[in-house]
């Protein structure tokens, strides 16, 4: 059997998300499983070139398109300048000569060696004219500047322009290209985050504090199931401002709180963990295969006040009404808010996906105004940064319904990438809890 090295396993990979559209998590998980004989320093090396020509991929075309006078027809070639560009702008530590000789070598081994030369001379010209490539005019086109520095459709840039300045446009999609860090809920049920801190140290990782109290930044756990502090159930991974969404609503021992779209579990885990493991949960989802997922982690957590059961949020249920202190509605959303862990969600999405999606939204809306008793707390959440899914839904909402705000966020991924303390790090997220009047 042929061996291939990392930049080659790197083009099958990017291949299959990009032509065969492949979701970019799942295709990476099953070439670095296929080709597990590679080392760890190569598995590294495939993981970002994938994530990083996806993150910056609008640009990398564009810089070839400058260098090549007839567009790339062939799928391999095409997606083999794409990782050699990425490299050349982006992996400092590579040569340029070692990029090109290379993409020339693999281009001959794929039995492609006609287009051996056509790849030579794009890539010394991409490298020759390294950071000195003409960009659209920002002044005259300030969309299809941003689109194709920053790499982000420009229907997406349009969108987040008519609510936001040019300035948070611009910082959103600089943190959408950086790579993110996991975040850890710390079950201080069973731990103390100090010592949970200690212990992760022992285990080989890399600890921050990220400016939650029950969150800790983490960085080279590799597979973070093999860990024993994992197994012990001392956390469960959830975003820092998916914890503030929740915290929104303060669940407290004793509280009676149900989770409308629960899977994979981690608001309904946090909460309880809020609540000493005192009080009961009723976690819902519509899918089944989740519904275990939620099972397996109240096991691992040790939740005895979780219990799961399969609903449709987006219909009401009678045995469900005016029973709750806390309801939580995370709703199905764009994801707009989570670009930089899914890199290439932002070319499948569509203008036409989130008209879709805020019928779907407004729908669960309308089946839970009913849930919280009077005085009770409806929490609606999305991870997504988008007008229509989020403040107009919840304008929509309260002209119909005996609702009134009590908190508000709005929450943009900010990076201080290279401190040791992130104090704004998280997902993009909006988050509102409302509390019925009557």
């Amino acid at each position: 059997m042929t061996v291939l090295n990392a930049r080659e396993i790197a083009v099958l990979t990017l291949s299959t998300i990009l032509e065969e559209s492949g979701y970019n998590n799942i295709v990476l998980n099953q070439s670095l499983n296929k080709y597990n004989d590679i080392s760890p320093m190569d598995r590294a090396m495939v993981t970002e070139i994938v994530n990083g020509t996806l993150r910056n991929l609008i640009l990398i075309d564009h810089i070839i398109s400058l260098h090549s006078k007839t567009p790339v027809k062939r799928p391999y070639i095409r997606n083999l300048l794409r990782i050699s560009v990425y490299q050349l702008i982006f992996m400092d530590k590579v040569p340029d000569s070692a990029v090109c000789n290379e993409a020339v070598r693999i281009a001959k081994a794929k039995g492609l060696g006609g287009l051996s030369g056509y790849v030579n001379g794009v890539l010394r010209n991409a490298a020759r004219n390294k950071g000195n490539w003409q960009l659209p005019d920002r002044g005259k086109n300030l969309a299809e500047y941003l689109s194709v520095f920053y790499s982000h459709p420009k229907w997406l840039i349009k969108y987040w322009l008519s609510f936001m300045n040019e300035d948070k446009v611009a910082a959103l999609c600089e943190s959408n290209n950086i790579s993110p860090t996991a975040i850890l809920s710390v079950n201080t049920e069973k731990i103390t985050v100090e010592a949970l801190e200690a212990l992760l140290e022992d285990e080989g990782v890399k600890t921050w504090k990220p400016g939650h109290k029950n969150a800790i930044k983490v960085k080279g756990t590799g597979d973070i199931s093999r860990l024993e502090s994992f197994k012990n159930g001392y956390y469960h991974i959830m975003d820092i401002n998916a914890m503030k969404a929740v915290d929104l609503i303060n669940p407290v021992p004793e509280d009676l709180l149900i989770d409308l779209c629960a899977a994979p579990g981690g608001k309904s885990f946090y909460a309880a963990n809020l609540m000493s493991n005192r009080g009961e949960i009723l976690s819902l989802d519509i899918h089944e295969h989740k519904l275990n997922l939620i099972a397996e982690g109240v096991k691992r957590l040790g939740f005895s006040i979780i219990k799961e059961s399969l609903n449709d949020a987006a219909v009401f249920n009678e045995n469900y009404a005016d029973k709750w202190d806390k309801v939580m509605l995370d709703v199905p959303c764009s994801g707009l808010g989570v670009l930089a862990k899914k890199p290439d969600a932002r070319y499948k999405k569509s203008m036409k996906d989130i008209d879709s999606l805020v019928k779907i939204q407004r729908a669960m809306l309308l089946a839970s105004y009913r849930y919280p008793k009077i005085g009770g707390r409806l929490l609606y959440s999305t991870c997504t940064i988008s007008i229509k899914e989020n403040e107009e839904n919840i304008a929509w909402f309260l002209e119909k319904f005996p609702y009134k705000i009590e908190k508000e966020l709005t929450m943009l991924p900010v990076s201080n990438e290279g401190t040791d303390i992130d104090i704004d790090i998280g997902d993009g997220f909006y988050a509102v809890s409302m509390i019925r009047c009557e």
